[in-house]
């Protein structure tokens, strides 16, 4: 199913994929090799409206005596040994003219995937958006999960 968005969607949902690049090309892949889940680094994503980024004090559990060679690791470490966060840039969002009140939890606690709304990460190197998020997606997405409609359970 085709889904028309207005041009200025459009151009919103460039924006978001334009801010995407990132300061540490952050292997996703194989931090779940290792056994690791969206929640142990996303840890707000079944209590908050954002899953979080990690600060460089989470990396650190890891990284300070484990897993610490490599270049992205050597960059992290140098963020740490200088205080300071890493810039992340948020890969996905609503834009603000979009009045989402969006949260992570009721999804988590329906059983939603991470991956239906945010593509196969566990198989990305780096993230990039592959999904994308407007009222067309998330309306076939509630309606196939028997979830409310009701605007105002989203909008504000």
């Amino acid at each position: 199913m085709t889904v028309w968005l207005p041009p200025i969607l459009m151009l919103m949902i460039g924006a978001t994929a334009a801010r995407a690049a990132q300061p540490i090309d952050f292997p996703h892949n194989k931090h779940i090799l290792r056994g690791l889940e969206c929640i142990d680094c996303h840890s707000n994503v079944d209590s908050g409206a954002e899953a979080g980024i990690p600060s460089v004090r989470k990396c650190m559990l890891c990284h300070t005596k484990l897993f610490n060679k490599g270049p992205g690791v050597q960059q992290v470490l140098s963020y740490a040994k200088q205080k300071r966060e890493i810039p992340w840039q948020r890969v996905y969002g609503f834009e603000p003219g979009a009045a989402v009140k969006f949260q992570h939890a009721p999804h988590i606690w329906a059983k939603i995937e991470c991956k239906t709304c945010h593509g196969d990460v566990a198989s990305m190197t780096v993230v990039q958006p592959v999904v994308s998020h407007n009222m067309g997606t998330c309306l076939t997405c509630h309606r196939q999960n028997h979830a409310t409609q009701d605007c105002a359970a989203c909008h504000y």
